[in-house]
């Protein structure tokens, strides 16, 4: 019975790893400091609770529904990276034009907690073809809980952005905003370019382009 749960807790350890890399929450914090450094607190905590009841949501569903709702509906993995990097580059092109783009506005900001935040950088294309390749390998109780502790690491760290913006100050923070809305946009062409590489891949691969 032992060694049963040792093998149990060790699968979750081996499944943290791959979702932990493909979260990258360290990748995403510089991005989230943009979207929150003219938030007040009571916005900033509602923001940071939508993105994970948000990423939980998607990461959960998809795991359980995910693979047999986009066969049903005729999309793939590689639809959902190009969707989502043309989704990406409009905000972060928004966001470098503009001091205070339309995104940022009060009655907005609370909904950045669910798009772009909890999804598609929490929970993106990685996130969720990642979800779908260790399930296989683990199931999808291990596969859960792994899922889980890793959003609470994601918790914790963006609990403590205020501290960073504490410490980054006014011109700091806004220097990091630009640099931030430049990276998104990188991660955002790097979506689409996956997305396209791969549905062309898959087509050849497949035979799709021939008459």
């Amino acid at each position: 019975m032992s060694s049963v749960i040792i093998i149990f807790f060790k699968n979750i350890f081996l499944a943290l790893i791959p979702l932990f890399v493909a979260i990258d929450i360290f990748g995403v914090l510089p991005i989230y400091l943009d979207f929150v450094r003219d938030t007040n607190l009571k916005e900033e905590k509602q923001i940071r609770k939508n993105s994970l009841i948000t990423a939980f949501s998607v990461g959960i569903g998809f795991l359980l529904l995910g693979k047999s709702l986009f066969d049903v509906m005729g999309i793939s993995i590689y639809d959902f990276e190009m969707a989502g990097g043309i989704l990406l580059l409009i905000i972060s092109i928004n966001n470098l034009l503009s001091e205070k783009p339309k995104i940022y506005s009060s009655a907005d900001r609370t909904d950045l907690g669910v798009v772009p935040i909890g999804v598609p950088l929490i929970v993106g294309p990685g996130v969720l073809t990642t979800l779908l390749i260790i399930t296989g390998i683990y199931g999808y109780l291990v596969v859960t809980i792994a899922f889980i502790i890793n959003l609470f690491v994601v918790y914790i760290v963006l609990k403590n952005t205020r501290l960073i913006l504490k410490y980054l100050g006014k011109t700091g923070s806004g220097a990091a905003g630009k640099i931030a809305a430049l990276l998104l946009a990188a991660y955002a062409v790097m979506m689409m370019r996956v997305g396209i590489i791969n549905t062309v891949s898959f087509y050849i691969k497949s035979g799709g382009f021939k008459h």
